[in-house]
């Protein structure tokens, strides 16, 4: 399995927002999308996001594979 290489767009302040939203390491896709939106982050760099910094995605709907 590869790791996800943190960008340099992945802060520490974006990190501690999201995982604000998560429950027991888990945020929902619906979650994702809003977080991005909100953040004006392509939906495409959520997932590597998430992996980086250890969280899981429930109810994916393959948006940011």
């Amino acid at each position: 399995m590869s790791e996800t290489i943190r960008e340099a767009w992945m802060t520490e302040a974006l990190e501690a927002e999201l995982k604000r939203i998560a429950r027991d390491g888990c945020v929902s896709c619906e979650q994702i999308q809003a977080f991005a939106a909100q953040h004006t982050i392509e939906i495409t760099k959520m997932k590597p996001f998430v992996d980086c910094i250890g969280l899981q995605v429930f109810n994916c709907r393959g948006l940011c594979a």
